[in-house]
């Protein structure tokens, strides 16, 4: 959550930002922020120096969403362990009957477990045979391969009927030295691929679980760009905010500031201005989020929800919803009441 100095390229940015406060501003509120939070708010400088934030008080600070993140009362090992193993999460889902891609297999390291089967594979040509009688003994057309552990993208790579020959040769050695689900790719509401057809664009819906029910704190959506397969912003992809009343997109959508922090009205590769956009199936992926999280009762999650032609698909759940990137498209979420009866619990 902090910027840490120790990286020229988040200096830059700020520094070279023509949006940024005057300095004797920046400094004033760096120090009321200091003093009142008692600790230095290095977070200040990855977006409140902005000329657009005028109500810098409203905004998490590290130390409180540390506290919320490590929260007892928010998070469970019992419930976050389904979480945070993709594999985990799709067999539950799956179980539970919860709308989820399709698993087709799994690897742990070179042990394939595909049907109801393993496959042991020791060379690349082994591991191609494998996928070619995948795809010609099923109508299966794509595969998404998605690191059993890791976040934000790292990892994921796709197969098509296609091209499988040519990615299974970039990926032999992270393939068979690694742990991964297979799952289905699925297709996504047509919609949705007129503003970036590349990567399945998530929505990132935040819950809050106490007693039974569920609120909805703030949702929000991203999209892949620049030719990536996934939407992640920490893979160089772009959020933007939700109106919740009525499903349509916000203005303005944000790279992380790892990949320049710029602010745009529209997806850089198609040019589709994407305010008021209006998600399909909003209101059924909202449902689906408060239904998975009656099966997995975490007192927070963020849910990664696809919109297919036929309604929303649950991706994934997150015990660390990346609050800092919800904070910024809330504009400050201590002006959020259902954020504030969430934080009164911890």
């Amino acid at each position: 959550m902090a910027i840490h100095f120790t990286n020229p390229g988040r200096i830059k940015v700020f520094l070279k930002d023509p949006e940024k406060k005057g300095f004797l501003k920046i400094l004033k509120e760096v120090f009321v922020l200091w003093t009142t939070r008692k600790e230095v708010p290095m977070y200040y400088f990855k977006h409140l120096y902005k000329k657009e934030v005028k109500n810098y008080k409203d905004y998490l600070s590290t130390d409180l969403n540390n506290r919320i993140q490590r929260s007892p009362k928010l998070n469970k090992q019992e419930y976050t362990s389904i979480l945070n193993n993709k594999l985990n999460f799709a067999l539950y889902c799956e179980k539970h009957k919860l709308a989820t891609p399709k698993l087709i297999g799994h690897n742990f390291s070179n042990s394939f477990f595909l049907g109801n089967g393993i496959c042991e594979i020791s060379t690349l040509n082994q591991l191609m045979q494998t996928f070619e009688a995948i795809f010609q003994s099923t109508p299966t057309k794509a595969i998404f391969f998605r690191p059993l552990s890791l976040y934000g993208g790292k990892g994921c790579f796709k197969l098509s009927k296609e091209n499988f020959q040519k990615k299974l040769q970039l990926e032999y050695e992270n393939l068979i030295s690694g742990n991964y689900a297979h799952t289905e790719v699925i297709a996504q509401h047509p919609e949705i691929n007129a503003i970036y057809s590349k990567s399945i664009n998530t929505l990132r819906i935040l819950t809050h679980l106490e007693n039974g029910e569920v609120d909805i704190i703030t949702s929000s959506m991203r999209f892949g760009a620049k030719g990536n397969v996934v939407d992640n912003t920490s893979s160089g992809g772009l959020t933007i905010g939700i109106n919740q009343k009525n499903g349509t997109l916000k203005q303005t959508a944000y790279f992380d500031i790892e990949f320049g922090g710029e602010q745009t009205n529209k997806h850089p590769d198609t040019d589709f201005v994407l305010q008021n956009f209006k998600i399909p199936y909003y209101k059924e992926a909202c449902k689906l989020v408060k239904n998975a999280s009656k099966h997995i009762p975490n007192g927070m999650v963020g849910w990664d929800v696809a919109i297919t032609p036929y309604g929303p698909i649950l991706i994934e759940g997150n015990e660390d919803p990346s609050l800092y990137i919800s904070d910024i498209l809330e504009g400050g979420l201590l002006k959020n009441s259902k954020m504030l009866k969430m934080i009164a619990r911890i």
